[in-house]
């Protein structure tokens, strides 16, 4: 987006209250132009093929055609970035994460029905991703995994093994389908755990380690505190927390998890809190790596894994949602090497390897 061009944005909501409430969030800011509203799914669909948007906020829960039927359409005769605004993207995690497979590039959480405080605290949140969604290039996730890497899931209990290297992964706007692609391509025996940390709210976190443990051949589960580190698991942060790794007298690997309530950092979880923690515990036998989303969250963390002789990976451009991290790793000069996600997971297992 050019700074002089407007971003076009079309309101999809069933709800007459919830369209005005949004537009008169989005005409607060001089670089968002109303493109139309539509309330229903078939509205919506018709509308994109005519006005070409740059950006819609779509509900879910509408007649004639609901939000993810519309996205799905959406996306198979005019790929646009959306935006689902609905009750159910707070609540109903599943719904939020089928709308990310059929490619949705993000999410906010519908207040309620009345004009109050909470509606008025999605403004920010819901102006910047509408300025991070611009320009995007979203797409539906396609798995293409083989089923002979669905071998038997590791079984837990094992916390006497010896923990040699480590995966960490940060990502944001764009992640879960990146981080599904990565981990359903990579080795169920991997020797080393994976720790993720995703912009995500606790119960939609819980959801994700849950979704991705029935499409993976790799075991995935939620980290907890004071949980040991295994290999072979991949883990999931917990939303509204912050997580570290740090060792024990008797040399284990734990999980430090704490509120974020207690922290008040920005980001829960914060990626370049995992990642010092990262090089500190494991130095040169680290491998971390940013994914895609807007601004520069885990780039501090990054150049600590870097200094230590850890190896560092940014997704490529051509395969980010949003090239903000990536591209910020590789400016300042934190990333050593850029590969797309199919390239990561093979990069990871040879590098465990070694």
């Amino acid at each position: 987006m050019t700074e002089t061009r407007k971003i076009k944005v079309l309101i999809v909501d069933d709800s007459a209250f919830m369209r005005t409430a949004i537009e008169r969030m989005l005409q607060t800011d001089p670089g968002i132009e109303i493109a139309g509203s539509a309330a229903n799914g078939r509205e919506a669909v018709e509308k994109v093929a005519r006005l070409k948007p740059d950006v819609v906020t779509m509900d879910v829960e509408m007649p004639i055609m609901d939000g993810l039927q519309a996205l799905k359409e959406i996306m198979r005769i005019c790929p646009t970035p959306v935006l689902m605004v609905s009750s159910l993207t707070k609540e109903g995690a599943k719904v939020t994460l089928d709308a990310f497979d059929l490619g949705a590039v993000d999410y906010v959480p519908k207040p309620g029905s009345t004009l109050s405080a909470t509606i008025l605290t999605l403004k920010d949140d819901l102006l910047h991703k509408i300025h991070a969604a611009a320009g995007c290039k979203p797409q539906a996730i396609k798995l293409e995994y083989s089923q002979a890497r669905r071998g038997p899931k590791k079984n837990a209990g094992n916390t006497d093994e010896v923990i040699n290297r480590a995966i960490f992964i940060g990502s944001s706007t764009g992640g879960p389908p990146a981080i599904q692609k990565i981990l359903t391509l990579i080795d169920p025996a991997l020797p080393a755990p994976i720790i993720i940390a995703q912009h995500m709210p606790k119960a939609f976190t819980a959801a994700f380690a849950s979704r991705l443990n029935m499409l993976c051949g790799i075991r995935v589960k939620e980290a907890c505190d004071g949980e040991t580190l295994q290999n072979s698991i991949a883990y999931i942060c917990p939303g509204d927390h912050q997580t570290r790794v740090s060792r024990s007298l008797d040399g284990r690997c734990c999980f430090s998890v704490t509120p974020n309530s207690v922290e008040q950092d920005r980001f829960a979880p914060c990626i370049n809190t995992l990642f010092f923690s990262a090089a500190k515990e494991f130095a040169h036998k680290c491998i971390g790596v940013i994914l895609t989303g807007m601004g520069e969250d885990g780039v501090r963390g990054m150049k600590n894994i870097k200094l230590m002789g850890g190896l560092t990976i940014a997704q490529d451009r051509n395969s980010s949602v949003v090239y903000g991290m990536p591209r910020a790793a590789l400016e300042q000069e934190a990333a050593v090497r850029i590969l797309n996600l199919e390239e990561i997971a093979r990069e990871i297992e040879l590098s465990v390897k070694l």
